[in-house]
């Protein structure tokens, strides 16, 4: 999430100043101890030097160490004593240079010693801010993690509830569908054709938004992936759908990148699906090729498909957007429109980018982008990530 990189920055930025917000207790009577030594001896030897030796440029040492007690009242009082200090010097010093020398270099030192306080200061200002907003990021990131946890398992009990009513709906439709009665009478049995259709429509939706919503919050493993494996994989799991229409999925070969693997075999299954889904009249035929960037690896996957309209580029990606719905039930199954909208979660959770070619009647070309060095996020992992 977004949310886990700008804290990481924060969380940064925090460490650098973590010796002013964090000295322990111990620590801190060691900067009033010197900070008051420091300007004891820089008095003494101002006064013991002749005039046109002006030791008093030192008290500017001595508000940085006072810093170090993180009191303002403390760095305010030690900044009023040394500007006192450095006029008394002007009287109690020995003979030497013009005294108008003595009192612009004591001039100086004051000012030096005002910017100084005041630098400090809005510096401890900006460092106590910053520990603020780090403080806050912190608990929305775990407001975050708590909420994320709970969507996840209101999904997971809605998803058990609903699936369980569905399985005994469509279990006793199909016990009443062969039943001899039943079987005889038309408008029942269409009736019972209906449920039947309603219900795996139902069930399949459910699994969709399910799968929908693990992608967004589940852990990414990113580990080296044989993408052609993984590709060969989702011809094995498709393989009854492939036969049944005929369809032919070829490819180039195909890198092995750092990716979740389990999550790239939904993708691919998705894509393919989609292709099939949307087919043509010719038997389905799907190629995925890749090539090399700069960044990581492209991914092309080709259909003879009915293509895609250019102004539906991108709504193609939304959630429950099914274009041209009539012509996609030509593969049996339909759809609920989450395929690419999970294909675009899974790709942007590899830090990726994911488009499509518009190829109308043509086809249609899906490019998808995982680079090398995925970047982190919440709850990833990495063997190698």
């Amino acid at each position: 999430m977004k949310t886990a990189e700008s804290t990481d920055r924060h969380k940064g930025a925090l460490s650098a100043s973590q010796p002013l917000l964090r000295q322990s207790p111990l620590q801190q009577p060691w900067a009033y101890i010197a900070s008051i030594s420091l300007a004891i001896c820089l008095f003494i030897a101002d006064t013991a030097l002749p005039r046109g030796a002006t030791a008093a440029i030192g008290y500017c040492l001595v508000s940085v160490v006072a810093a170090g007690t993180r009191q303002r009242g403390f760095l305010l009082g030690i900044t009023i004593a040394c500007t006192l200090l450095t006029w008394g010097g002007f009287f109690l010093e020995p003979p030497g240079s013009l005294p108008w020398m003595s009192g612009f270099d004591r001039a100086m030192v004051t000012g030096v010693l005002w910017l100084t306080f005041v630098l400090i200061s809005r510096r401890a200002q900006a460092v106590k801010a910053l520990a603020h907003q780090t403080r806050a990021l912190e608990e929305t990131k775990r407001e975050l993690e708590r909420s994320n946890a709970e969507l996840d398992s209101f999904a997971s009990v809605v998803a058990h509830d609903i699936r369980g009513p569905l399985n005994t709906i469509g279990l006793f439709t199909h016990l009443l569908g062969h039943h001899g009665s039943t079987k005889s009478d038309r408008q029942s049995a269409e009736h019972i054709a209906s449920i039947q259709s309603e219900v795996n429509s139902l069930s399949s939706l459910v699994k969709s938004l399910l799968s929908y919503a693990r992608i967004g919050g589940a852990e990414v493993h990113c580990i080296a992936c044989d993408c052609e494996t993984a590709l060969e994989s989702v011809r094995q799991k498709l393989k009854s759908e492939l036969e049944r229409d005929r369809a032919e999925i070829t490819n180039d070969p195909l890198p092995t990148v750092p990716a979740d693997r389990t999550l790239i075999e939904q993708l691919f299954q998705n894509l393919i699906e989609n292709s099939m889904k949307y087919r043509s009249e010719e038997s389905p035929r799907v190629h995925v090729s890749a090539s090399q960037t700069s960044a990581g690896w492209e991914f092309f996957v080709r259909d003879n498909g009915i293509g895609i309209k250019p102004e539906d580029v991108e709504r193609v990606f939304l959630p429950f957007q099914q274009l041209d719905p009539h012509k996609s039930q030509r593969s049996a199954g339909g759809g609920v429109g989450l395929g690419l909208a999970t294909c675009k979660r899974i790709v942007e959770r590899h830090g990726g980018r994911i488009e499509v070619m518009p190829t109308r009647g043509q086809g249609a070309t899906l490019m998808f982008a995982i680079p090398v060095s995925p970047p982190h996020v919440v709850g990833q992992t990495r063997n190698a990530h």
